[in-house]
């Protein structure tokens, strides 16, 4: 299968490429980024890195080169912390990642064929909020925005039913993959290391799921059975 990969440089997206380059169920990837990635993961043949400049346009070029792929996981996004209040937080958050769904959807969906739907797979945050009217005491304008880009990918699903599907995965904080903090206060403190959480994702965007929006108690059991069950 060929899958689209965005936000690859960072903290969540590095760990995604790396299990989608040993996956032998995906056979190309194409990453979309803003500067070239390290030799270490592009000397792999199953990889094409496009330089994108600007996150809200796909030409005709760029659509050429993500032909045949069937599924994308967006975890391009800004961090916990960092304030989307300006113009191009905004822009990030929510014209890019709205912007690859609808062109995925509209140009690269149709041409599938047999029957097959585009999969985005989109990381979000466990304290998003669809509810764009509900007073929040904390972290108001974030929560909202991933709030937005939610309802808006789920609109976008019912809007071509016949084409993408979309996921959403609710992570709390995400830990380093050699955390050595027990189970049991991971599990309780709802947060999720960052191998299990990539591996739901990568697992979604090559079969899909029942559960349209994922939280994270559910994320944090079947990304640990799935590296259980990849040895």
């Amino acid at each position: 299968m060929k899958l689209i990969l965005a936000g690859t440089t960072g903290f969540v997206g590095q760990e995604v490429l790396h299990q989608c380059l040993k996956n032998p169920s995906i056979t190309s990837l194409v990453a979309l980024s803003r500067r070239e990635l390290p030799e270490s993961v592009t000397s792999n043949s199953k990889l094409k890195v496009i330089i994108l400049n600007d996150f809200t346009s796909y030409p005709d070029t760029v659509l050429q080169e993500l032909a045949g792929a069937e599924s994308c996981i967006w975890s391009l996004g800004l961090r916990a912390g960092q304030s989307p209040n300006s113009e191009s937080g905004r822009r990030i958050d929510i014209d890019y990642t709205l912007a690859a769904a609808n062109a995925f959807a509209t140009s690269l969906a149709p041409k599938l064929g047999d029957g097959r739907k585009f999969r985005f797979v989109y990381c979000s945050g466990i304290m998003a909020v669809r509810d764009q009217e509900k007073p929040l005491w904390f972290m108001q304008e974030p929560r909202r925005i991933r709030g937005e880009v939610e309802n808006k990918l789920v609109e976008l699903g019912k809007l071509h039913p016949d084409a993408i599907e979309t996921f959403i995965v609710r992570p709390g904080a995400i830990l380093s993959k050699e955390n050595k903090l027990p189970v049991m206060i991971v599990r309780l403190s709802r947060s999720i290391r960052v191998d299990e959480l990539s591996a739901v994702m990568v697992n979604t965007a090559l079969h899909g799921t029942e559960t349209q929006i994922m939280e994270v108690g559910a994320l944090q059991t079947e990304g640990s059975t799935l590296l259980k069950s990849s040895g």
